[in-house]
């Protein structure tokens, strides 16, 4: 059924990838359902992903482009979101049989992570690695760092340039939270986070070590600006912290009004539910 399963996937994707020229219009309406898609996924809306990144391929011109390569990455990423971890990796399997892409790569090479399937795993890191520029010091340090080569990971990553996103330094940061040093590593997510952060991540990651620290005012202003960032696929996480702070300050009063306006956005959250019925008592 799984070689089925693919088979088929890749007819489906010679058909959408199929066509007789791609305007520019088709190219602008392509980008548009990817930026919808994106759109839907931060929202948490994954099917709803998953069918605007199927409209952009189903308008894609006979050759497998950079943007085609993109949208399957970000259909890929949303259907791991939705819990279809087997066809996500088909997913990229499918468009990698078409054409090599150190993007798809490193994204499946994720999924097999994710799937506890190391070897595949750092096969494809290995793939995309050969097929990444030996001046995209950063791609080569993320590289580095998923197949556990921390010496070059940092080797890598302390040869990127210092530009907005700060990329590289969130990298780093990573780098050093997984071997132990995570002073440091909070030193740099703060950094990170005073440029264009796109790692939304690293906000929980400095709200938790001032939280373990005792340091309840400085987590709450971490957390207050990752929440002021809106719903970026974090904000659960950022929401749970922040009801945690005012907790352990002893404003239950707040914390409860926090847990009310949480439990409303996220209702299946039966943990949530229970602490709710504790901070009632309160």
């Amino acid at each position: 059924m799984k070689k089925l399963w693919k088979i088929s996937l890749i007819g489906l994707c010679v058909l959408c990838l199929g066509g007789c020229g791609k305007s520019k219009e088709v190219e602008e309406e392509q980008l548009k359902l990817r930026n919808q898609g994106m759109e839907q996924a931060k929202a948490g809306e994954y099917e709803e992903a998953i069918a605007s990144y199927d409209k952009a391929l189903a308008l894609a011109d006979m050759r497998v482009g950079a943007l085609e390569l993109d949208i399957a990455a970000y259909k890929a990423s949303a259907l791991y979101h939705a819990g279809e971890l087997t066809q996500a990796i088909d997913t990229c399997s499918a468009i990698l049989d078409l054409k090599e892409s150190a993007e798809l790569y490193l994204t499946r090479g994720l999924l097999y992570q994710k799937a506890e399937n190391t070897q595949k795993a750092n096969e494809d890191f290995k793939q995309a690695m050969a097929l990444t520029s030996n001046k995209d010091y950063v791609t080569l340090g993320r590289l580095s760092y998923y197949m556990e080569d921390y010496a070059k990971a940092k080797e890598y990553l302390e040869k990127a340039p210092d530009t907005e996103d700060k990329e590289a330094t969130y990298w780093l940061a990573e780098l050093y939270w997984q071997t132990g040093n995570q002073e440091y590593a909070v030193t740099l997510y703060q950094s990170y986070l005073e440029g264009d952060a796109v790692y939304m991540s690293a906000y929980s990651k400095v709200a938790g070590w001032h939280m373990g620290r005792g340091e309840y005012d400085e987590a709450l202003a971490i957390v207050d600006a990752g929440i002021a960032k809106g719903n970026d696929g974090n904000l659960q996480n950022l929401l749970g912290y922040e009801i945690a702070i005012y907790e352990q300050k002893g404003d239950f009063a707040t914390a409860k009004v926090k847990m009310e306006s949480y439990i409303e956005q996220y209702p299946e959250d039966k943990e949530a539910a229970r602490e709710y019925e504790f901070l009632k008592t309160r």
